[in-house]
């Protein structure tokens, strides 16, 4: 098992409580920094995660929340939002509020400052925390995968190269009279 969840079907799977989905779901935007592809990041949000209403309490919280950073995501990368985000189920039977539920001000300023993927599912923040550090161009490659490619293309290389040697070995012996 990776250290950290790559997909929210993955946070979805290791959370037992409302404190693990948090640690999971930090995790989760953490490695999401680190994606370079838009392919990557829809990879991340497409599988449904399992419902987590039955595992523990405010689960249905954590279910809506889920279903609002897919549709979220899918809006800023200019993607569909996956089908399993838009069912009702995914949405808060109460208000949640991402502050101190006692504090009117701050309270305000969610309700205010939510994105609509949140507040569509009677979820309300001031801020989502999400730094995709897309860009264009081809996106990063891990060593392991530039090292692949390099040993790959040495293979061309050589094996294009003994092709090269046949050939002019062949012309040679044609050329020299016997």
């Amino acid at each position: 098992m990776s250290p950290r969840p790559l997909t929210l079907r993955q946070i979805a799977e290791r959370a037992d409580s409302l404190d693990e989905f948090g640690r999971h779901f930090r995790d989760w935007l953490h490695e999401l920094r680190h994606f370079s592809s838009r392919d990557k990041v829809v990879a991340a949000v497409t599988d449904e995660p399992g419902r987590l209403v039955k595992k523990f309490a405010q689960g249905a919280v954590a279910d809506a929340w889920l279903a609002a950073y897919a549709e979220y995501i899918a809006h800023r990368i200019r993607r569909p939002v996956p089908p399993w985000a838009l069912k009702r189920s995914r949405v808060s039977t109460e208000p949640w509020f991402a502050t101190d539920e006692r504090n009117a001000v701050l309270r305000a300023i969610a309700l205010r400052d939510s994105p609509a993927s949140f507040k569509n599912r009677n979820l309300f923040t001031p801020v989502v925390d999400l730094s995709l550090g897309l860009r264009a161009g081809r996106p990063t490659k891990t060593m392991n995968e530039k090292r692949l490619i390099n040993a790959a293309r040495q293979r061309r290389f050589r094996t294009r190269r003994a092709d090269e040697l046949t050939r002019l070995r062949a012309i040679v012996s044609s050329i020299r009279p016997a």
